[in-house]
């Protein structure tokens, strides 16, 4: 009796262990990540300045966590609520639908880089590099390489790392969830280097766009300096001015007592007689 007891406590313990472990495993991104995704939604929602309640609707509504940025991107894009990029997406329609039924473009998915590193990002960028700019509107991307070039801007963005190194993890087959908790906690990695080289960047043209701030402040300064004190000096000069410009007028009809015009006989002053 005590061994068969003992078999079914064995048995239920190997059937409910298998559910409990995969209750800490998420899909994300076509792979899974052990721990919860409260790092990335919380990341999300500090990136795109919405509550994470908000986030965590969207993944109740069935929307793939890869997708999540694609949603919040579009909705602050096109200036509307998250819900309706939502309801459009969950009615079928692609990404690149629901991007130009708001009027915008391919053009908001580029992400400047220097170089671009292999799958997936290879053939994303394909569209943009084989046509010229003013035909950028003609592109149409999948919905993966939407998800991808959005994603890439996130992290790149909202951890102040170059895009190139997202790009490394990511064509390493990582996860978005995987790169963001890595971010988050600061691990280091081999583009350490290249990561200072891009925030040392980023800081100097911080600074030169301060200079130019104050530069152009201190020009609009002057000139309003300037302006004050020409028109001070109009007020302050226009008194004299009217004075002098009287007597002025006064001299040159001025005639004295007994002058008169040159008579012709180069005796100015006598008038001329009657005959």
């Amino acid at each position: 009796m005590r061994s068969t007891i003992a078999l079914l406590t064995l048995a239920v313990l190997s059937l409910t262990a298998p559910a409990a472990y995969s209750d800490t495993r998420m899909d994300v991104g076509a792979s899974f990540v052990n721990g919860d995704m409260s790092g990335f939604y919380f990341a999300l929602g500090d990136y795109y300045r919405v509550p994470e309640r908000e986030v965590m609707f969207i993944h109740e509504r069935r929307i793939p966590d890869y997708d999540i940025p694609v949603v919040l991107f579009i909705a602050q894009r096109a200036r509307v609520a998250p819900g309706v990029i939502m309801d459009l997406r969950l009615s079928g329609r692609s990404w690149m639908d629901i991007t130009l039924h708001f009027g915008l473009g391919p053009d908001i998915y580029y992400v400047p880089v220097r170089e671009v590193y292999g799958p997936p990002y290879g053939h994303a960028y394909g569209h943009f590099k084989n046509r010229h700019r003013k035909d950028w509107h003609k592109i149409r991307l999948s919905d993966h390489e939407v998800a991808d070039m959005v994603n890439l801007r996130f992290m790149s963005e909202h951890y102040g790392r170059p895009p190139e190194e997202v790009m490394r993890m990511r064509s390493g087959g990582k996860s978005f969830a995987v790169i963001n908790d890595e971010f988050r906690r600061g691990k280091p990695g081999k583009e350490s280097r290249e990561r200072e080289q891009y925030q040392d960047r980023r800081m100097d043209r911080r600074q030169e766009q301060r200079q130019d701030q104050r530069q152009d402040a201190r020009q609009d300064r002057r000139m309003e300096q300037r302006e004050t004190r020409e028109q001070r000096s109009r007020q302050d000069a226009g008194p004299e001015e009217r004075a002098q410009r009287g007597r002025k007028d006064q001299e040159p009809g001025r005639e004295g007592k007994g002058q008169g015009r040159d008579n012709g006989d180069g005796h100015p002053g006598k008038g001329r007689g009657r005959d």
